[in-house]
């Protein structure tokens, strides 16, 4: 695929040669060196990328879906995107020779949307170089290569559109947005793929396309940081203190008192948080962290803040300064690890009904009532939850009148109740408390039919 950069290139040099310019041959012999580079770097770089099929489960539902990956060790390990292997029932690796393999997940991370699986190695893979992606910079010609629409190794041409790219996406979970942007294609298929520089270095792992000219890649030395945690236990730890922020553009700093203040607004902290143990409070300004000076005057710029706090050890102490009332004070804040980011479900087959445990940030993009009880995500048409008139969104807080304050309670209740015909549940819908009666002689009735 050419590039709009590669055709106004061709273009260029169409113009020269009909002109009958006698330097002609020079810029011929350039282009033809800018396309032996491609070539080269085409051909380096495709072993090493590795066509990925899944079969993924979501809401009693088995479908088929493919993306990308990139072989980063000779023991088999590939870095591909969270979303292409989330929800995986089996994984299947194809790699250049035609041959595959069964990979298993290592390790997942959904802020960064990365993941890592392994697959029991031949005796030969190809490893490639990984860059430094901070070096890159906007206008360096970079090759996208992926398997958009199953067509196996297909290569890209563009340019480096843009750095620290912000991706407001209607998810649950939060991302870690520092994309880089690439008019190089990424279509369906080939997220995970590499994104290369013309000196054959990856620089990123490919996520998202938009559309023509719309593609964002994970920086790589994002993708070193989380491939190093994943290898050695599995999971990501990140740092949180418990603090919800907005920006502090002008006219709310002239609100505050002082048109030229510059930090980041505290508009609510969670409970049980290092936040509000440390003292904080709404309507605090942040406007340092470890003395260094902090602000946001829009959305994006709060990205900055965020990563800066995650990438704080667990049990750290930090120096927040803080404007409040008018007066300026230090507090010391001792970091906490993340809360889980993606709720663990909990599946009853027999009854077509898929719950999850209720985190954070659901609690708050539902607005639910409470954090207690579990969050029904899958309710069958005409099954057995169904019927009970259960629906996505319902919050059940209580199993024949014991309460549940999580999935766990949750799962321990249906466990002993699991030779029950009828079994009542409490709901909470919106802010109506209802009762929903899972009726199994159901599946007696049908069976019988």
């Amino acid at each position: 695929m050419i590039s709009k950069l590669s055709r106004l290139c061709f273009s260029t040099l169409l113009l020269i040669v009909c002109s009958g310019n006698l330097y002609a041959e020079e810029p011929i012999r350039i282009f033809e060196d800018l396309q032996d580079m491609i070539i080269s770097v085409s051909n380096k770089i495709k072993p090493s990328v590795v066509h990925i099929d899944v079969v993924q489960k979501m809401n009693n539902q088995r479908f088929q879906s493919l993306g990308s990956g990139l072989i980063i060790d000779e023991k088999g390990y590939i870095l591909t995107n969270d979303h292409v292997v989330d929800n995986a029932q089996s994984i299947t690796v194809t790699l250049e020779s035609k041959l595959e393999y069964t990979a298993v997940i290592i390790g997942t991370d959904k802020q960064t949307d990365l993941a890592l699986i392994k697959i029991e190695p031949p005796d030969e893979l190809t490893i490639p170089e990984l860059g430094d992606s901070d070096s890159a910079k906007v206008g360096e010609w970079v090759i996208a290569v992926g398997n958009p629409y199953g067509f196996d190794r297909t290569v890209s041409f563009g340019i480096i559109s843009g750095k620290g790219r912000v991706l407001q996406l209607p998810i649950e979970t939060p991302l870690i947005n520092d994309f880089l942007q690439t008019d190089a294609v990424i279509d369906p298929g080939s997220s995970g793929g590499p994104l290369v520089n013309l000196r054959g270095e990856v620089i990123g792992i490919n996520s998202i396309g938009y559309g023509r000219g719309q593609g964002f890649t994970i920086p790589i030395n994002i993708a070193k940081d989380v491939r190093d945690e994943l290898m050695a236990t599995g999971a990501i730890d990140r740092g949180w203190i418990g603090v919800f922020l907005q920006p502090l553009p002008r006219e709310y700093a002239e609100y505050f008192g002082d048109k030229d203040l510059e930090g980041i607004l505290i508009s609510d902290i969670a409970e049980d948080s290092p936040a509000r143990r440390a003292g904080l409070q709404q309507k605090d300004i942040i406007v340092s962290l470890n003395g260094e000076p902090v602000s946001a005057e829009n959305e994006n710029d709060l990205n900055a803040f965020s990563q800066m706090i995650s990438s704080q050890k667990v049990g750290d102490e930090i120096e927040l300064g803080i404007i409040r009332d008018g007066d300026k004070k230090d507090v010391e804040v001792e970091v906490a690890l993340q809360p889980k980011v993606k709720a663990d479900e909990f599946e009853i087959e027999e009854l077509d009904l898929i719950v999850k445990e209720i985190t954070e940030t659901m609690y708050r993009q539902y607005a639910l009532e409470t954090m207690k009880g579990v969050f029904v995500e899958f309710a069958e048409v005409g099954g057995v939850a169904g019927k009970a008139d259960l629906q996505f969104g319902d919050v059940i807080v209580a199993v024949e009148g014991v309460g549940v304050d999580g999935l766990s309670d949750f799962k321990e209740a249906m466990k002993k109740l699991k030779d029950r015909d009828m079994i009542l549940l409490k709901v909470i819908r919106s802010k109506t408390q209802l009762y929903a009666l899972l009726d199994k002689r159901e599946l007696e009735s049908t069976s019988n039919d």
